[in-house]
This record gives structure tokens, sequence and C-alpha cells, in this order.
């Protein structure tokens, strides 16, 4: 079983529906958490959490997470696969400068020895804190240094898809490597957030999913 965590202020709820959205289609089995429901269990009781959704067939487990409960005891009970981190430093209150810095790096040091960070690429703040970092990095957002972008022709939502492009070589959580390649994904019309749709398509680029091969099912992100 995969176990992701969805961290930040902002973003959270939509980046894990759209992940679901797309593993659900594939046919696999999501169970997304808010982490504060889990305030209180000790290690072992996290553990047996853990081993019976693994037993249900639960293929992936997202665990949601912000700054309230960033520093809740039970996280340190559970080894990360991946981690999307879906802020900006300008996001935070100025009066939360270090809070920023200190939820980044709390996050990182929950990773598996060979997790994987997805982070934006548009916040330089954050590229520059993580420099140096041992774990594999994936980046998302609309530079040209990001790993996952969108298309660089006009409006990234083109006639109810989105246009995304992987702009170098990855690989996948199984070893697989993945080549620069345009994506053209189904949306719901709407205010869904680029950056959400951009971070959840990392993820499933890194976990080996051709999102191509959502257009024909009909699926659409929402």
């Amino acid at each position: 079983m995969l176990i992701t965590g969805i961290v930040g202020q902002n973003g959270v709820n939509d980046t894990a529906n759209l992940v679901n959205s797309i593993f659900s289609s594939t046919g696999k089995k999501i169970s997304i958490v808010d982490a504060k429901n889990l305030a209180g269990l000790d290690s072992k009781r996290i553990k047996s959490y853990v081993f019976e959704l693994l037993k249900s067939g639960i293929d992936i487990l997202i665990l949601k997470i912000n700054l309230q409960n960033s520093g809740e005891e039970i996280l340190e009970s559970i080894h990360f696969d991946v981690m999307i981190y879906t802020d900006k430093a300008d996001e935070f209150k100025e009066d939360q400068g270090n809070d920023h810095e200190h939820f980044l790096k709390r996050m990182i040091s929950l990773l598996d020895e060979k997790g994987i960070a997805i982070l934006n690429a548009d916040d330089s703040e954050i590229i520059q804190f993580v420099q140096g970092m041992k774990h594999p990095i994936v980046t998302y957002g609309f530079n040209s240094k990001a790993s996952v972008t969108t298309s660089s022709i006009g409006d990234p939502v083109f006639n109810g898809n989105f246009i995304c492009s992987l702009q170098q070589t990855i690989s996948t959580k199984n070893g697989r490597m993945i080549e620069p390649q345009e994506y053209i994904i189904p949306v719901q019309a709407g205010d869904t957030d680029s950056y959400n749709i951009l971070a959840a398509a990392s993820f499933a680029i890194v976990n080996g999913v051709d999102l191509n091969s959502l257009a024909p099912s009909g699926m659409k992100l929402q």
C-alpha cells in the first residue's frame, strides 16, 4: 500500500480529490483520512489501522496534513512513500515565516528513506530550502525548471481538457523511466486550481499512470 501525505494550508482537499478521481478511474482503491482524526492513537494502534486498510485492499492511503496537526506524534509511526506539498512561502503570513520553514522541514523528515517529495517549483524559497536533500524531488509549476508544467501555448485548459507537460525524464516509484511528453487531462469546468491539477498529475506520473489514458474513459477530474 502506498502511503501519501498531502500537506499544506491551501489546496489539500482539492488535490486529494483530484488524486482520488485519477486513481479511482484506474481501478485503484483510495482511502483519504484527515490526520487530525488519528490524533490520540498510539503507535501500536496506528500500525494496526494501516494493516487493516491493507487487508481490506486499499491501494493508496492519503493523509491530509495541515500546519495545526503537523506536529502530531502519530505521524512518526507512519512511513510516507510520497509527500505532496501544496503551499507557497508567500501564502504564509509575515508572522508565520518560521512556521513555513519548520512545517516543510517536518514534512520532509517524515518521508521514507526512498520517499519522493513533490513540490511547487514556482516558490524559490522552497526550492532553495531543499537543495541537497537526499530524497528525489519532482516539481510542478509554471516555470521552465518545473518537472511538470502546463502547455506553453496559451490557456492550459482547452476544450474541457487540461494540457500539461512532463519536461524532464523521471523515474516512477517502481523504477520505470518516463520520458518527456505532453498529457491531455479531462477536467470539469469550474474553479479547479491549476496548481492542484499539476500536483495531482505529478503524483500520478510518479506512480506510473498514463494520464492520456483518462480521456477515452470519459472521466473528468473534479
